[in-house]
């Protein structure tokens, strides 16, 4: 394991940074690999208007780009090639004054490519650590070759190889059309739409990770064990391997509205309406990958029943000799069922979302609105969790060790698991295991429904000059069907013993599992004030004070808490991860009044020329800093899964904070045995945010109405730090401890433009 470290990581240097409170100093190594971008751009863009009652355009956009970077470490470079395409075009058709028909069509399609490898030959350290070949071996995206994965120690930056080739990132085919036509005084509004959706993406990807848990005393695990100390031991706590040809048949969404705008009297309109939205969630995998790896051939965990479902029957591995396929001589295990449909998720057919909204004009400079209605979220993630029984079994695809590997316990304190097989299986990666029941997968619940949102808002807007308007807004949402994810088929209740004895279905493990059962509330006051451009000035500053609750975790955990309970996820309600109470915005452009035609000018064109045509521009924002949780990473509860809280034992708050110790650590700590614990969903906040980021232009004019544009342009001018979140496992040794930003340091960029 030395030698794997010393081939991943660079050599030590002297070391630098702010030492911690322990006096220990935080880097000792600098990534000087650059960053190199190489983007070209091509847009072209036709209008035609055919007589008095046709007009038509068409636009077309290409690029590419280019980007070699580092991926964490000097070691591991990473290119990474985006090419995209889109076409668009409109048709307007004008039957009368009254009667106008518009259709309109795009198309869209990205390639986005990504390469993580080593500078270095890995055919000697690939000897040397002796990874079986079963995990880090045959790898499609390698043309059949191994790839090594990052060490994956906690807390240390951790790179390894990886291939991520997706040709067909969006792949998309859009047409609608809307009809309107006015009735005395209604503008009436129909329209319908289909958009077509396709997904690509061959993966070869592995990974393992270390963490203090597997050299833990398991009677006094917050204050023994350490990630570097598992890893020299080689006992890791968990793996993953990823072989697999993503594919999706076609999805999409057809969508339909019928919409009335009426102008009931000279200081009231009403707007309203309902839409009509069918989604098709793309069903996983072509029949072109029967056979292959990640291909068609996979299933999925239903646990409202405790069955595991195929989509697509394979041969029994006596026949085809390698997975897909089904153990033995092809008899399905217990629990183990094949639709009699070669799709898993089923389609929403009741997304009927109504829509009302009323504009009062109290006066010639007061106006009053409001409205309601019903939206849909029907793209939230679906050609993703289509993905999400990729590899599954009867597959051996995509792989992930169980959450329970090496964890010790008192009756089996020693870890038996090695790096070189996370999985802990034989050398042998022909065939999938008997059963589906001790995989851990990214399964979802095969009835899974789009999330919606019933949304309001009341406002008032007030124009208080010529050119500026102060507007006031209440607004609102309560969101349902959102996605609810984490370990699922955990043990129903906390307890002493094995886990998998307490749970809902003792003959499977638990495994990741997405559910559309949570729901989520926002509700915020909201002021604007706007300087429509005049004088060569405008500007906007808005203020917004709000509060946003929910139980779920977003999608794929990107609000960073999942329930604490699988089974009572409504007692994990409390603030959302996005919650920002505070948020002021300010922006303002400002030409400077000297020049030709000016305010100010020397009276002389050629004085004018070298002093004239300067622009300042700058947005400015300060905002509350992100929410998060004290954790127990430890499953102090015993249920063998679940974003588990700590115990709040005394008052979290500093007067003094620094990155040593964001927050009073003392005020938390592991949970009693065999309990949930008790801290609040979010309740600790990270460093409030503000940066500024300002640019300036300089015009040339030149021939006739030419103008050569300069801009400079700076993003956190002031290179002023935000502290990232802080450690908040209080199981880490850091807890407490800011290690990263919340921003970007100073940035620069320079560029020239040709209008003409």
């Amino acid at each position: 394991m030395v030698a794997y470290a010393q081939f991943v990581f660079p050599k030590a240097g002297p070391f630098f940074g702010t030492p911690s409170s322990q006096g220990v100093y935080p880097f000792n190594a600098v990534d000087s690999t650059p960053l190199v971008q190489d983007q070209n751009e091509f847009n072209v863009r036709g209008d035609q208007t055919f007589g008095k009652k046709d007009s038509a355009w068409f636009r077309y956009s290409w690029i590419n780009e280019t980007v070699t970077t580092s991926n964490g470490l000097p070691t591991v470079p990473q290119d990474h090639i985006i090419q995209a395409r889109d076409w668009g075009g409109s048709w307007v058709h004008v039957f009368s004054s009254t009667k106008i028909l518009q259709a309109q069509f795009s198309k869209a399609t990205v390639l986005d490519n990504t390469f993580n490898r080593f500078k270095e030959d890995t055919a000697s350290i690939y000897t040397t650590v002796g990874f079986a070949d079963s995990f880090a071996n045959g790898f499609a995206g390698a043309n059949g070759g191994f790839l090594i994965p990052g060490p994956g120690i906690n807390g240390l930056s951790n790179s390894g190889e990886s291939i991520n080739l997706t040709p067909r990132a969006t792949d998309s085919n859009e047409y609608k059309g809307t009809y309107t036509e006015i009735i005395g005084n209604h503008e009436v509004k129909f329209g319908a739409g289909y958009i077509a959706t396709g997904f690509a993406s061959p993966l070869s990807q592995i990974g393992l990770s270390f963490s203090s848990t597997q050299t833990a005393d398991p009677q006094n695990s917050k204050a023994t064990g350490d990630p570097m100390s598992s890893f020299l031991l080689n006992v890791p706590s968990g793996g993953s391997r990823r072989n697999v040809n993503e594919t999706e048949r076609p999805g999409g969404l057809l969508s339909a509205f019928l919409q009335d705008s009426w102008k009931a009297n000279p200081r009231l309109t009403i707007n309203y309406g309902v839409r009509y939205d069918y989604p098709f969630i793309p069903p996983y995998g072509t029949t072109a990958t029967i056979g292959q790896q990640g291909g068609i051939e996979t299933g999925d965990m239903d646990f409202a029943n405790g069955t595991y479902i195929l989509q697509y029957l394979p041969p029994p591995c006596s026949v085809r000799g390698h997975a897909p396929c089904i153990p033995g001589d092809g008899t399905l295990p217990d629990h183990v069922v094949v639709l009699p449909f070669t799709h898993i998720a089923h389609n929403v057919h009741t997304n009927w979302g109504p829509r009302f909204g009323f504009a009062f004009k109290v006066n010639e400079k007061t106006v009053v609105h409001g409205a309601f209605g019903i939206v849909f979220d029907d793209w939230a993630a679906v050609t993703q969790m289509a993905q999400n029984i990729e590899g599954s079994w009867p597959d051996i695809g995509q792989q992930i060790a169980p959450s329970t590997t090496n964890y010790p316990t008192t009756a089996n304190p020693t870890p038996t698991v090695t790096a070189q097989n996370p999985f802990g299986s034989g050398s042998s990666s022909l065939f999938p295991p008997p059963t589906p029941f001790g995989s851990n997968q990214w399964f979802y619940d095969p009835n899974i429904k789009n999330p919606y949102s019933e949304q309001w808002n009341f406002g008032i807007q007030r124009q208080v000059t010529a050119s500026m308007a102060l507007r006031a807004d209440y607004v609102g949402s309560g969101s349902h069907r959102t996605n609810v994810g984490g370990e699922y088929n955990t043990a129903l209740t906390p307890g002493p013993g094995d886990t998998q004895a307490r749970a809902l279905y003792p003959y499977s493990i638990p495994t990741f599992y997405d559910r559309s059962i949570g729901s989520a509330s926002y509700n915020a006051l909201q002021v604007q004030l706007d300087k429509r451009y005049s004088s060569g000035f405008s500007y906007q500053v808005a203020y917004t004070w709000s509060k946003a609750l929910s139980e779920d975790d977003g999608w794929f955990g990107v609000e960073g808490q999942v329930v604490q309970d699988p089974y009572h996820p409504s007692a994990s309600y409390g603030l959302s991860g996005t919650n920002m109470p505070n948020v002021f915005s300010a922006n303002g452009l400002y030409q400077i009044p000297v020049g030709p035609g000016k305010q100010f000018s020397t009276g002389s064109k050629f004085l004018d020329y070298i002093v004239g045509n300067w622009q300042l521009n700058s947005i400015f924002t300060w905002r509350d800093g992100q929410d998060f949780t004290a954790q127990d990473s430890n499953d102090r509860a015993n249920i063998g899964g679940g974003g588990q809280r700590a115990n709040q034992v005394g008052d979290p708050h500093l007067s003094h904070r620094s990155a040593a110790e964001w927050f009073n650590t003392a005020a938390f700590a592991l949970p009693p045995l065999y309990t949930f614990g008790n801290a609040g969903r979010n309740t600790l906040r990270a460093q409030r945010y503000i940066t500024l980021d300002s640019g300036i232009i300089r015009a040339f004019p030149f021939w006739r109405e030419g103008v050569f544009e300069f801009r400079a342009e700076a993003f956190n001018i002031f290179n002023h730090p935000v502290f990232g979140v802080p450690t908040s496992d209080v199981f880490s040794p850091s807890f407490g401890q800011v290690t990263g930003t919340a921003d970007n340091p100073r940035q620069m960029q320079f560029s020239g433009k040709i209008v003409f």
